[in-house]
């Protein structure tokens, strides 16, 4: 798999590839949702963690996810959560890491489908993904997240990412026991 970008408005990058990715800070998702092209049908990865503007937490977590208000408000987009722990290579820096410390990135959506094809694209990035289950679970990945951001930014701003170490084989996603 090859990555493929296109920079524009949001209607234009919206109505562009295969996947389009949604990755503002939590107090914008209306506003660019509203400026994207109609996402129904359309796999939407979502790289939004509900931190507070500040940074000291999260706006809402453990019964709700951002990545859930991403799918009440973008009805019938193929949500998949996945909040990379290094944005910054989303934005274009790349990162290399070595096969065995690669952060891990972890994929929550309801359509398998969906969730392949944002895997791909993670794997691409040189992350290593797991499947963590349903979108809901995003309530779970969330809370995680601001910790690698609370230790990222704790005296001096670091490149940090939370590895989840595993034994056995890996199932990749879509040919496991989780949907």
């Amino acid at each position: 798999m090859r990555l493929r970008s296109q920079v524009g408005s949001n209607a234009e990058t919206a109505a562009f590839g295969d996947v389009v990715i949604l990755a503002v800070p939590f107090a914008a998702i209306d506003a660019a949702l509203a400026d994207a092209a109609p996402l129904r049908g359309r796999v939407l990865w979502s790289c939004v963690n509900a931190l507070k503007p500040d940074y000291t937490g999260l706006a809402i977590g453990f019964d709700n996810s951002a990545a859930e208000e991403v799918a009440r408000r973008a009805p019938g987009a193929k949500v998949v959560a996945a909040v990379p722990p290094f944005a910054n290579a989303i934005a274009g820096r790349s990162l290399r890491y070595d096969r065995d410390l690669a952060p891990t990135v972890f994929i929550c959506g309801d359509d398998s489908a969906a969730k392949r094809m944002v895997d791909g694209l993670v794997r691409e990035l040189g992350a290593h993904s797991v499947d963590a289950g349903p979108l809901r679970v995003a309530r779970l990945v969330e809370p995680a997240m601001m910790l690698a951001v609370s230790i990222a930014y704790a005296g001096v701003p670091r490149d940090v990412g939370l590895r989840l170490l595993e034994r056995g084989s890996v199932v990749p996603i879509g040919e496991g026991s989780r949907a």
